[in-house]
């Protein structure tokens, strides 16, 4: 099946992860060790939930995907990837109380952020003069700076740089021209911002998942 791998975003609601009887289920059925210990290290319930919600987003989205081994191991650049099927890549994100797993059979990368009020400060730290000057004109500004920071997200996710890399030094507004060209699959869910940042110009499926099929129910 990954020799036919289409980029698919899965994305799904984990909130009703505050269930203690749930949580002990995900945590239980979660197939890496370093992600359960990762959960546990968050000192806040809801950052807890999101963590343990992305995990099993994306076990469930890499088995449908044809992965039947989800042993996992690091790149030289920190980034996951599964030592049984090199052939399918994925990056999960979460905020608020949905999380995002892209799938795909090329590297990916994902985001996704709740909007919220635009911040002058960040905004002027990590976009471009002329983001700025877009951003601005935009007629819902709160919006626009979200759209542009899971542009830059996803783009530093797929490039495997994260945040090392200076998000001010380059450009993510369409008529732009990066460094590695990229395309950007966007969709607004729930009062959240969901981007994929792909190498390639390509038609990205955004499905959504039930948690009922996360948790093996």
């Amino acid at each position: 099946m990954e020799d036919h791998l289409t980029t698919i975003c899965w994305y799904c609601d984990v909130s009703i992860l505050a269930n203690p009887a749930l949580f002990s289920r995900g945590m239980a059925i979660l197939p890496w060790d370093a992600r359960r210990e990762k959960v546990l290290r968050y000192h806040f319930e809801k950052d807890q939930r999101l963590c343990l919600g992305a995990g099993l987003l994306a076990a469930y989205a890499l088995r449908r995907s044809g992965a039947d081994d989800l042993g996992i191991h690091y790149l030289e650049n920190g980034k996951p990837a599964l030592r049984a099927h090199p052939g399918i890549h994925f990056n999960i994100s979460h905020s608020d109380a949905l999380a995002v797993c892209a799938v795909s059979d090329h590297t990916v990368g994902v985001d996704v952020e709740r909007w919220q009020r635009a911040e002058s400060r960040v905004a002027e730290m990590c976009f471009t003069p002329d983001e700025l000057k877009w951003m601005k004109a935009q007629r819902r500004t709160d919006q626009a700076f979200i759209r542009l920071w899971v542009r830059k997200e996803s783009y530093l996710k797929m490039m495997g740089t994260g945040l090392l890399q200076d998000p001010s030094s380059f450009s993510v507004l369409p008529e732009t021209s990066l460094e590695i060209p990229a395309s950007f699959s966007e969709w607004d869910v729930h009062d959240h911002s969901i981007c994929v940042c792909s190498p390639l110009s390509e038609s990205v499926s955004l499905l959504r998942a039930d948690i009922a099929d996360l948790l093996g129910f």
